[in-house]
C-alpha cells in the first residue's frame, strides 16, 4: 500500500467519526496472534469480513499496518505504534466500563497497582489497610514486580500506578513521578549469625561473609562496598541476587548471608526476631520511595482513593524515628 500525502489521511474529526471499537480489538489480536485466521476465529468473524476491517484499520492509518506472507502477518513499524495505542484505548474502555459498574452495584470499584519490593513489607500494608477500613468494598489488585515488568504495564493503561524507588530507569518524562519518602538502608544478618551479637565489625569478619543483595542495583553495591571498604575489608562478594524482601529475610535465617534492605522495614523484622541490624552504617541514600503515574491519564475514583491512602501511610512511615 502506498503512503498517501498529508492531505489524503482523514481529518481528526473523520478520525473520530470512522474509527471503531472493533478496529482496536483487530489491532490487538492481530498484534498478538499475528495470524488473520486464528484472529478471526477469536473475534467470531469470517476471514473476508476480518481482512475488510483490517482494510478500514489501515485506509485510516495511510499505510500498511502489517506485512502480510504465507507465515502470517507480522506489524510494520506503524503497525507496532497502532498496536500499542489500540491496547492503551481499549484497557482505558475497560477501566471505564469497572467505574460503571461498580457505580451500578454501590461499590467503589478497582484499582491496580504495581508495587517494587521496597514498599510490599510496609508502606502498601499500611495503606491498603487504612483503605480497606475506610472503603471495604473496594477492590485491589497489587502486582509485584520490578521496573522492567511494571513500568511498561503503567503505560499500557494495564496499571493504574506504580509505587517504588523514583529515578529507575525507563521512568521517563511521559511519567508523573510523586516522592513520598527518604530510605535510610541497614546492613542485616539472621538472628543465629556469629555477627549479630558484635558491637563493632571488623575487615576480616566482613571479608568472610557473603551477601544477597537485590539484582541489577548498582547504586546499593556501591553503598555497601564503600561501607565495608571503610572497615578494611575487599569488595562485598554476592552469592545470590534477589529483590524479593521475604526471600532475602528467608535465606538469611538458614544461611551466613549478609544484605542490605530498607531500615525501616530491617526494624519492623528485628523486633518480631527476624534478623539482626549489624552496626554498619551506610553513608549515601538509594533514590527516594514514590508513586508513578503517567501524566497523560485521569486518575479513576478508586485509584485517587488508593494515591491518597499511599500519602497517609507515607506520613506514617516518615514519623518514625529514622537513622
Amino acid at each position: 500500500m502506498r503512503v498517501r500525502p498529508m492531505s489524503e489521511i482523514p481529518t481528526l474529526q473523520q478520525l473520530r467519526s470512522r474509527l471503531r471499537i472493533r478496529h482496536l480489538v483487530l489491532l490487538d489480536e492481530l498484534g498478538r496472534v499475528g495470524n488473520l485466521h486464528r484472529a478471526a476465529e477469536a473475534m467470531h468473524l469470517s476471514q473476508p469480513a476480518l481482512s475488510k476491517l483490517l482494510g478500514e484499520a489501515e485506509a485510516l492509518a495511510g499505510q500498511a499496518l502489517f506485512e502480510r506472507s504465507h507465515h502470517g502477518v507480522a506489524p510494520t513499524a506503524l503497525g507496532l505504534l497502532m498496536i500499542d495505542r489500540a491496547r492503551l484505548l481499549l484497557n482505558e474502555l475497560d477501566a471505564t466500563h469497572a467505574e460503571l459498574a461498580a457505580a451500578a452495584n454501590g461499590a467503589t470499584g478497582k484499582v491496580r497497582a504495581g508495587i517494587f519490593p521496597v514498599v510490599a513489607h510496609l508502606l502498601v500494608p499500611l495503606a491498603v489497610e487504612r483503605l480497606q477500613a475506610a472503603h471495604p468494598a473496594l477492590r485491589i489488585e497489587l502486582f509485584e514486580g520490578l521496573e522492567q515488568q511494571l513500568l511498561p504495564a503503567l503505560r499500557a493503561g494495564e496499571l493504574d500506578c506504580v509505587v517504588g524507588r523514583l529515578g529507575v530507569e525507563g521512568a521517563d518524562a511521559d511519567l508523573q513521578c510523586e516522592i513520598l519518602y527518604d530510605e535510610a538502608t541497614a546492613v542485616v544478618c539472621g538472628p543465629a549469625h556469629p555477627l549479630a551479637s558484635r558491637s563493632r565489625l571488623s575487615g576480616a569478619a566482613l571479608d568472610a561473609c557473603r551477601w544477597v543483595l537485590p539484582s541489577r542495583n548498582a547504586a546499593l553495591y556501591s553503598m555497601v562496598a564503600a561501607a565495608v571498604s571503610a572497615r578494611g575489608a575487599g569488595f562485598p562478594q554476592v552469592a545470590i541476587e534477589s529483590s524479593a524482601i521475604l526471600t532475602i529475610v528467608s535465606l538469611l535465617q538458614r544461611t551466613s548471608l549478609l544484605s542490605a534492605i530498607p531500615l525501616r522495614v530491617a526494624r519492623a523484622l528485628a523486633e518480631n526476631g527476624q534478623v539482626a541490624i549489624l552496626p554498619l552504617a551506610l553513608q549515601a541514600r538509594l533514590h527516594p520511595v514514590g508513586i508513578m503515574t503517567r501524566r497523560d491519564a485521569r486518575a479513576a475514583a478508586a485509584a485517587t482513593l488508593f494515591l491518597n491512602a499511599l500519602r497517609e501511610a507515607a506520613t506514617v512511615v516518615r514519623a518514625d524515628s529514622g537513622p
